[in-house]
């Protein structure tokens, strides 16, 4: 073989090595999916009663969203998984560069009867009527371009 063969040969070689290295890594011209489950939530209630909680969830290359989806944010969706009675989710906001907060809520139903009075003194405790629980799941998806 001649040596100017050798060094072309050797030049492909690094050119694809570099080329696979480019696709293996991961770099930031990777494809994303279009879209990606970013988190998963539930909360609940007892009947007569209410809850809500704040979340926090990292969102993967915010940079890449895409804004012309409009959800609850521009590029995030949320997609209601179960839910009962009184619920809702919302309050999203930035709170760094990367994470996005948000609340859920969830009412169970039934209304609150105070116990009777006595000569002005409760007797017994109060009981919920109809009482059922409230709940709220939902899953967080982040759109890409």
């Amino acid at each position: 073989m001649s040596k100017r063969f050798v060094l072309a040969a050797l030049a492909l070689l690094v050119a694809a090595a570099s080329l696979l290295g480019g696709v293996v890594s991961g770099h930031a011209g990777e494809e994303l999916p279009a879209e990606v489950k970013i988190a998963s939530h539930y909360v609940r209630a007892d009947g007569c009663h209410d809850h809500s909680e704040t979340f926090t969830t990292e969102v993967p290359h915010p940079e890449r969203l895409d804004r012309s989806y409009h959800g609850v944010m521009d590029g995030i969706e949320v997609r209601v998984t179960a839910a009962n009675n009184g619920h809702s989710v919302g309050n999203f906001s930035w709170k760094s560069a990367t994470e996005i907060t948000y609340t859920a809520y969830a009412k169970g139903a039934g209304h609150w009867v105070d116990p009777p009075n006595v000569f002005g003194v409760k007797v017994g405790g109060g009981v919920c009527l109809g009482a059922e629980g409230g709940s709220m799941g939902f899953d967080v998806i982040a759109h890409y371009k």
